[in-house]
């Protein structure tokens, strides 16, 4: 087990040697107007490891497939620079439709990538003395307790009853007299009919309705100071000059922010008018606000290690203006670490979210034209 550890971390270490290298595949058909010339070939074999560094730029999401847009004319015109090597997998002539195609993998120079797209992006073509400052807000969160309520369930019914009654009656007497010996007798007789009949007809409506209440969850807010500096790094090299929160948000924001996000998702309007009046105050114009969602750690099929996900939503205001503005946003994203034991696999899981999450606001921040 130990050697099987100590294997997983060096390969860990291996991965993240060649982080700046990463292999993609690229396809490309062209058509030709008779034969299969040696320059159709050359442009067919261009057209794919085109297709492969565009493949990565669309992979890593909307945003940087639009950066991916604004800096395409450079790579195109030093495509040699940015692939160290380019392999073909394979090629298909079909003279019937006068097509032909090829698939290669080539190794990208991401590093190179990365910074041609940086020295093109808005805030890298920006002096040093006017680039913008930004504080950044992330906050990481684990469930602390799920309340769930039983349904509300309310019966009705109503009745209704018809009844039809009908009665016929007759009486029928006769009276008689008799005298004898100085005697008067009397005699009556009495007949009586009835007849009674009666209908009943009962109608019955059933109904009702059962109410659902929403669980009500409650997080336990923990610190990231551990993966304050791989995020600083992020937006510094992306032209970024970054503030830290403790030395411009007032004493009471940073509770208040914690407060409201061990409530829910959402900052509290006084919160966020705290905040947006400490900043301006300082003269800072970027805010950018992120949530790191701790999921619970699982037994990884594949590895049998402990597996922890991370889910990350986050998005930058702009405060310039009258009223602040959203300029970029993050919908949920997650990301995930292995571990020997759940808090390693934690503290993987935060330091790959922690890092790819930057990334990712400063390529939408890149699209948006943000500096």
């Amino acid at each position: 087990m130990k050697k099987f550890l100590l294997l997983c971390a060096a390969l860990l270490l291996s991965a993240q040697a060649v982080a700046q290298i990463v292999q993609v595949k690229g396809v490309a058909t062209i058509s030709y107007p008779t034969t299969l010339s040696p320059m159709d070939k050359e442009k067919a074999y261009r057209n794919a490891q085109l297709a492969s560094v565009e493949r990565y730029f669309a992979e890593s999401g909307e945003a940087e497939s639009q950066n991916f847009e604004a800096i395409q004319d450079k790579i195109e015109a030093n495509l040699d620079k940015f692939l160290l090597s380019t392999t073909v997998l394979n090629e298909m002539d079909q003279p019937n439709l006068r097509k032909y195609s090829v698939s290669v993998r080539t190794e990208l120079n991401v590093a190179k990538l990365k910074n041609t797209l940086k020295s093109a992006s808005a805030a890298g073509k920006t002096a040093v003395g006017e680039k913008s400052q930004m504080v950044y807000v992330f906050v990481g969160r684990e469930v602390a307790s799920v309340k769930s309520f039983d349904d509300r369930v309310v019966q009705r019914a109503e009745m209704s009853v018809e009844r039809d009654v009908k009665r016929n009656g007759s009486t029928k007497g006769s009276e008689g007299e008799s005298l004898r010996g100085g005697s008067i007798s009397t005699n009556a007789s009495v007949r009586k009919n009835d007849s009674l009949s009666a209908k009943q007809s009962v109608t019955v409506e059933t109904g009702g309705s059962t109410t659902r209440k929403a669980d009500q969850t409650e997080f336990r807010v923990f610190s990231l100071a551990n993966q304050k500096t791989a995020i600083t790094s992020v937006f510094s090299q992306a032209g970024f000059a970054v503030a830290d929160p403790e030395f411009v948000l007032g004493d009471k924001d940073i509770p208040s922010v914690n407060q409201d996000f061990s409530k829910g998702n959402d900052l509290a309007p006084a919160t966020l008018r705290s905040i947006v009046a400490s900043l301006r105050k300082n003269g800072v114009p970027l805010l950018a606000l992120a949530t790191f969602d701790v999921n619970p750690a699982a037994v990884d099929e594949a590895t049998g290690m402990q597996r922890v996900v991370v889910s990350v939503t986050g998005r930058v205001l702009d405060l310039r203006g009258n009223l602040p503005r959203e300029v970029a946003s993050v919908p949920p994203v997650q990301y995930f670490g292995l571990g020997a034991d759940s808090a390693t696999a934690q503290t993987k899981a935060l330091k790959e979210a922690s890092g790819l999450a930057a990334k990712e606001v400063v390529s939408r921040l890149n699209a948006a034209g943000v500096y």
